[in-house]
């Protein structure tokens, strides 16, 4: 293992082909039962294991860090870093797979210089810690990673959280050690859930930080354990290092499970943050800036001051806000229909409607048009703008007496007040509107 890291360090000048995203969409073609058995060397032979750890690196879905297990034979000298973190972009059902949350994943062998080689170009950290394993269970984790490299077995559903790649190199770990792992690390809550752990990797990049806290429902904010904390590689790397294991000799004693930490090299961007980013007021500020404009147009309008480039200034942020919250709503309620189930259970779709569509488009004859403000379009588009308001107020107020719990108030400081302003401006679009009285009372 020494010679393998001084020969990536010394050859490191040399590397200059471009980064192939973690070998991630370079799958290795498919291992055959014989080429398997063969690419790791005789189990016969001394085996050691070694956990690779990667940290951050630019790309999203780098952000959380990745890791692979490396298997030496020491009789032969063969080294093999198996890697469960292979995806194809050009798989011909690629999109529709990760749309109806159901993508396939695939682990592989690849010769760890070959691998490590992208992560330090990419100038990401790499940790190198030693497995100390029996060598019957290091022949047993040896026998089922060639197993599972067969193109019958190579292939899995991938889940963000619950089955990904470092899950799946937890579990191999915990196989061989007969359950150990998940008997020790199952029951051990930490105050930490998904989305604190996703928002602190993701928050140097504004909007993916806010469009996965986004689409992440309450299911994220549920208080994980150790055992689900593991989809983190550095995590997982943390927790096993402080993990132990009865000594071989039976004393009583114990040995540690990982050996000391071997850096391979150290990166020199910052860490990762140690916390998710803290509540920024300039939601609330964006929030009320809207909801100030949209009620200072229709008072102006209401009160017979507001010109025709008003009205088209109200129409457009209305339909605006209408389209855009809309659009999410909607896209909220389809997660319904895939298998993406931390989508499903958002509290944010009351706060983005899909019911804002249509109250757009009925409101915007009524901000344009004042004799159709006191027809059935201003009507109806009060009527489900005083719903959203309603809903919004109400699941605002149960969250705030945490009746409800989800990490969302970027989401609340923004929506609501732009959800109450529209409620009353498209009141007061048809109570002003030329009639209304009369047509209220004829009604």
């Amino acid at each position: 293992m020494k010679a393998i890291l001084l020969t990536l360090l010394a050859t490191l000048p040399l590397w200059g082909s471009p980064v192939s995203n973690d070998l991630l969409g370079t799958e290795p073609p498919a291992q055959t039962p014989a080429e398997a058995d063969t690419l790791a060397g005789s189990p016969e032979g001394p085996l050691r294991v070694f956990l690779l750890t990667m940290d951050q690196g630019d790309e999203v879905w780098e952000k959380f860090g990745h890791n692979a297990l490396l298997v030496r034979n020491e009789a032969t000298g063969e080294e093999v870093a198996w890697n469960w973190g292979l995806f194809n972009f050009g798989d011909v059902d690629f999109i529709p797979r990760f749309l109806r949350g159901t993508m396939r994943y695939s682990m592989g062998g690849f010769p760890p210089d070959r691998m490590l080689q992208e992560y330090i170009r990419a100038d990401r950290s790499v940790y190198a810690n030693e497995v100390r394993l029996t060598q019957a269970q290091a022949a047993e984790l040896d026998a089922f990673v060639r197993w599972n490299a067969r193109e019958e077995n190579r292939h899995y559903i991938y889940d963000y959280f619950r089955d990904n790649c470092s899950t799946r190199i937890r579990d191999v770990l915990d196989r061989v050690l007969d359950g150990r792992l998940q008997a020790h690390f199952q029951d051990r809550v930490t105050p930490h859930s998904y989305r604190w752990h996703t928002r602190r990797l993701v928050q140097g990049t504004a909007w993916i930080d806010q469009g996965l806290s986004f689409l992440l429902g309450f299911r994220g904010d549920r208080p994980t354990t150790e055992w689900e904390g593991m989809f983190i590689p550095m995590v997982m790397l943390e927790l096993l290092e402080e993990f132990q294991l009865p000594a071989p000799e039976a004393s009583g004693a114990t040995v540690p499970l990982l050996g000391p930490r071997q850096v391979v090299y150290q990166a020199t961007r910052p860490p990762a943050p140690a916390g998710p980013p803290s509540f920024s007021f300039g939601f609330l500020l964006a929030g009320l800036a809207l909801a100030g404009a949209l009620s200072w147009l229709a008072l102006r309008i209401a009160g017979g001051e507001g010109r025709r480039m008003e009205r088209i200034l109200l129409a457009g942020l209305a339909l605006g806000w209408s389209l855009f919250a809309g659009a999410l709503g909607i896209l909220l309620v389809t997660a319904w229909f895939t298998d993406h189930v931390f989508i499903q259970w958002n509290l944010n779709l009351f706060y983005m409607s899909p019911l804002a569509l249509p109250m757009g488009l009925l409101l915007l004859p009524s901000v344009l048009s004042p004799e159709r403000a006191r027809g059935w379009p201003g009507r109806v588009a009060w009527g489900m703008a005083a719903l959203v308001a309603a809903l919004s107020l109400l699941v605002a107020l149960l969250q705030g007496v945490q009746l409800l719990g989800q990490g969302n108030a970027e989401v609340v400081a923004v929506a609501l007040p732009v959800n109450l302003a529209l409620a009353w401006v498209a009141r007061t679009l048809h109570r002003s509107a030329p009639g209304a009285g009369a047509t209220s009372r004829e009604a």
